[in-house]
């Protein structure tokens, strides 16, 4: 399996360049081809029924107009009740026949399958899902006054959208509708001040790629990458920050033209401003460059052993990762929800060289046990130089195949939040000793997998919160963000062996991916 990976990683660099010399230009044609087509086909809305979550202002209130314009019936969704019967009103002078205004939270659970029912028992079906409620971030991480009070910005962020999505699918399904997720350009460019804001939009970027793929062909997902938008939830902080309006940012009611204009066409993603795109591909190919112009942004205009906590330090990747240090005499804080295998990993440590070793057993998802992470080990050891965020659960399931919705919350609690909780408690240790944090994601991340949606949003919010906070906290600590492959870890291996009858032909041994971690970490000291 090694040596078929090594080949692997010889060979896909040439051929991937051969191929995409060779079939590039073709594919700018049928691209050409598809975008004239979509010009002239423009899909009639009058008579169709569109829910919107976030709807009694911003862009959810402007693109409920240019629905009523054409005569769409609207189920308007938001907390505000006085502001959505003014918007409602509006929409039937534009020329909507029918609106009804449903009142609620879209990250309460309940309140989500209220919107849809109430939209079903009225009208009869569904054929469009706007998911656009959310919220902003304007403060840097760690100035947070409790860490808590940043989970409302996941809750209706990611988990809105993913909650009425789930009790939207079956109705969506038999009208063949559309889901369109309002996400951000922040999904794929890390803005400081927004850390936990640009993840959980990250979430919903990777969570409707996959979802994309479950769904088809039955449901189409456009997601929506807006810049700047000058809405009630950004304008204020960028008039206190820059004595005015913020200036690339665009009209509200513009950026809702054209938002229609391409669900109306059919488009799979709608960058607004369209210069988006391209700020995307130059975050993807010249990644270090724009770190280096956000870093020099935000700095200018916002303000002999090591000591390491591994999360996730049973087994796995955290397991061997622990040996590596180990063999180089650091010291060590294992932390995991298994207490024996945590006492067994700690004396193979012991016994590979490591200077000293405890165990603190407890469950990152919880706050409490992640600040006592924290607390126990400066109080032992006196420092922290690494925090290595590992724990993780994996998800094997379709997205609509779980029982209960709320099965789904452990994973984005473990996997998000639990390095979210921890990175927030360590942060001021970290900052003392220059240190570093190493996170241990997913190439997952970066793509859809049907039968892991909510574990690739989980990643996905990982690396793009993540990848902010490296802005926000540098020079003083370091974040190394890992994209592991397919790892033969007890978290993976026996579903693949369940699914394919053997080891999976791809995946790579634990022990090689920790070595290879440990040598960028310590010896190379990249960023990655």
């Amino acid at each position: 399996m090694d040596m078929l990976n090594t080949i692997l990683n010889f060979l896909f660099p040439p051929l991937t360049i051969i191929f995409l010399f060779l079939f590039y230009p073709f594919y700018l044609l049928i691209k050409l081809g598809s975008f004239l087509k979509k010009h002239f086909r423009f899909e009639n809305v009058a008579g169709k029924v569109v829910l919107i979550t976030g709807a009694s202002s911003g862009i959810g209130e402007h693109v409920a107009y240019e629905y009523a314009k054409k005569g769409a019936y609207l189920a308007l969704v938001a907390r505000r009740k006085d502001r959505l019967e003014i918007v409602a009103e509006t929409s039937r002078q534009l020329g909507s026949g029918n609106v009804i205004i449903i009142p609620g939270d879209v990250a309460k659970l309940e309140d989500c399958k209220k919107f849809i029912d109430e939209t079903i028992l009225h009208f009869g079906k569904l054929d469009h899902l706007i998911n656009n409620a959310g919220v902003f971030q304007t403060v840097v991480f760690e100035d947070f006054t409790q860490i808590q009070d940043a989970n409302p910005i996941m809750d209706i962020n990611f988990w809105g959208a993913t909650y009425i999505t789930y009790f939207a699918i079956p109705h969506l399904r038999k009208s063949r509708g559309k889901i369109i997720v309002i996400t951000s350009g922040a999904a794929y460019i890390q803005l400081p001040l927004a850390s936990v804001y640009a993840a959980s939009k990250a979430a919903l970027l990777r969570f409707f790629e996959t979802l994309r793929i479950e769904l088809s062909p039955d449901i189409k997902i456009t997601i929506v990458f807006p810049g700047v938008v000058s809405t009630d939830m950004t304008t204020p902080h960028y008039i206190e920050k820059y004595g005015s309006d913020f200036i690339l940012s665009e009209s509200v009611s513009e950026c809702a033209k054209s938002i229609f204009r391409g669900i109306g066409r059919g488009e799979t993603t709608i960058e607004e401003p369209s210069w988006i795109k391209w700020l995307i591909l130059m975050k993807n190919m010249c990644p270090e460059i724009v770190d280096y112009a956000l870093k020099y942004l935000f700095f200018r205009y916002l303000k002999p052993y090591f000591k390491l906590l591994i999360t996730g330090a049973s087994s796995g990747i955290g397991e061997h990762v622990a040996y590596e240090y180990a063999k180089k005499g650091a010291c060590l804080a294992l932390v995991a929800r298994r207490k024996d295998h945590l006492e067994i990993v700690a004396e193979t440590s012991r016994q590979l060289g490591s200077g000293d070793v405890i165990i603190i057993s407890g469950d990152v998802s919880k706050v409490e046990d992640c600040k006592k992470f924290i607390d126990v080990t400066i109080h032992h050891f006196g420092k922290l130089d690494h925090l290595i965020n590992n724990a993780g659960v994996s998800q094997k399931v379709i997205f609509e195949d779980f029982t209960q919705i709320q099965d789904a919350n452990p994973i984005m609690d473990i996997n998000f939040w639990g390095s979210t909780y921890i990175t927030y408690f360590a942060i001021p240790h970290l900052r003392k000793s220059k240190g570093r944090i190493i996170v241990i994601s997913s190439a997952l991340a970066n793509m859809p997998w049907p039968t892991g949606s909510v574990y690739a949003a989980s990643k996905a919010a990982l690396l793009r919160f993540f990848e902010t906070l490296r802005i926000e906290l540098s020079p003083d600590i370091k974040i190394t963000i890992v994209l592991p492959g397919v790892i033969a870890t007890n978290m993976i291996t026996p579903h693949f062996i369940e699914k394919s009858g053997s080891e999976f032909i791809l995946s790579e041994s634990v022990s090689k991916c920790a070595k290879a971690i440990f040598k960028v970490m310590v010896v190379f000291s990249l960023w990655t």
